[in-house]
């Protein structure tokens, strides 16, 4: 599902760094900003990013 985890766009569980994919070397790389730029998840972002998912495999279900 490549929520978070090195190998996922979000390579942070903690904040939301987003993660560029390279073609070239079939990696996702982060790149760095200034301290204090990443914003904190949270709770309630959990449960956005939860009800997408659901969304999107309740959505595949009913096409087929």
């Amino acid at each position: 599902m490549n929520i978070t985890g090195h190998n996922s766009y979000s390579g942070c569980r903690f904040c939301n760094i987003q993660g560029v994919y390279s073609h070239r070397y079939k990696y996702i790389y982060y790149h760095p900003k200034p301290k204090g730029t990443y914003i904190k998840k949270n709770y309630s972002d959990w449960l956005e990013q939860i009800n997408e998912i659901e969304t999107v495999l309740l959505f595949k279900e009913k096409k087929y």
